[in-house]
């Protein structure tokens, strides 16, 4: 039976929409979605896909009036992507009810001067941040002031022209949380790995992987509660939302606030849509049944230039499918594998199984 709280009908929109839509259908909700690659899976569970160049606000303002006029949905749920087009979230917020973080807020979170200025003001520690470039380049990251999944993120050289910000790169473990923020307070969710690759191109810090219920110390729990409750507090956060940190030694340094569902989300359950809506209600509900196990969600690019065999049988676990026949760059997302087992070592082991079973059936079609 569907639950009160859930919509029947939901438009998303995101970069990727198939982790939404999948979450929306989990919770009986029908979805129609707008993204950059209508992967065949998307397209499957949505009662239509709409493709688009970019998420921009000229690329997906037709889209968005068709979805209005054929469905008339007035409901909108968003992931992903609109970090680097935050005019087309302000737009869309003028005719629709956003589910999730107002414009204002997604905007505000993504602030960079503001945002480490906050940090320091609540006393969360954070690596050490400059805003014009650095005298010492070793050992800087230079981050794009707008970007998601680590794109654009570099080892600062300084003999080069750069538009973004400076900060102090340190060693350790990649780490996320996930959390429902609400006015009754922060529910932790649970803690996550999370691993990079090195691309061709250069980019050495494009977020590949990530697994659940990593294990952190009582005290890091601890002090990640207490920031999130003052961040929550401080910039009125609510619903799913996830917190990037670095582990080393003991201390956690804050990273960046993703003021929207992430991609550990799926790795969760099946209910996560209905612990977004009960927190987007201003009530936290601790009787949403949560997975108990670690689950991992990877992303697989592109060694070489590939095609997509005709009618080839996906294993169950391949996820964000591209359809037959696509052409694949190097470089470039393929599909994503999600793994599971009774461990973490296990889920990893799984995860490097199907990577390799994945890269036979491309190489061989079948």
């Amino acid at each position: 039976m569907q639950s009160c709280l859930v919509p029947k009908c939901l438009l998303v929109i995101a970069k990727s929409t198939r982790m939404l839509v999948q979450m929306c259908v989990d919770s009986r909700c029908e979805v129609v979605s707008i993204d950059c690659f209508a992967d065949s899976d998307t397209r499957q569970m949505a009662k239509q896909t709409y493709q688009v160049a970019s998420l921009a606000w000229d690329d997906v303002r037709g889209a968005v009036a068709a979805v209005r006029k054929i469905y008339g949905l007035t409901e909108l749920l968003y992931g992903s992507g609109l970090e680097t087009y935050p005019e087309t979230l302000s737009s869309l917020e003028k005719d629709w009810r956003i589910i999730g973080n107002s414009a204002a807020i997604f905007q505000r979170v993504q602030d960079k001067r503001d945002f480490f200025a906050r940090l320091d003001s609540l006393s969360i520690r954070h690596p050490p941040v400059v805003f014009t470039k650095p005298e010492d380049g070793f050992d800087w990251l230079l981050k794009p002031w707008r970007g998601e999944g680590g794109l654009g993120i570099r080892l600062c050289n300084n003999d080069e022209f750069a538009d973004g910000y400076w900060q102090r790169y340190i060693e350790g473990r990649s780490m996320s949380v996930l959390f429902a923020a609400s006015r009754d307070g922060v529910e932790l969710i649970g803690f996550n790995e999370q691993w990079t690759v090195n691309s061709d191109g250069g980019q050495s810090f494009l977020f590949q992987g990530i697994v659940s219920h990593a294990q952190v110390s009582m005290s890091i729990q601890t002090d990640v509660a207490d920031w999130l409750d003052k961040l929550v507090n401080a910039y009125g956060l609510h619903g799913l939302n996830s917190m990037d940190f670095i582990l080393r030694d003991g201390k956690c340094y804050v990273l960046e606030i993703n003021a929207r569902i992430s991609a550990s989300a799926q790795l969760y359950g099946k209910s996560l849509l209905l612990k977004h809506l009960h927190a987007c209600q201003n009530r936290l509900d601790d009787s949403v049944e949560l997975s108990k196990e670690p689950n991992a969600y990877q992303i697989i690019y592109a060694q070489k230039k590939v095609t997509i065999p005709e009618r080839l049988a996906w294993p169950i676990w391949a996820v964000d499918r591209p359809n037959s026949g696509a052409i694949v760059a190097t470089g470039e997302p393929i599909c994503s594998i999600i793994a599971t087992g009774k461990n973490s070592g296990q889920v990893l082991d799984n995860v490097h199984r199907q990577q390799r079973i994945l890269a036979n059936l491309l190489e061989t079609g079948l």
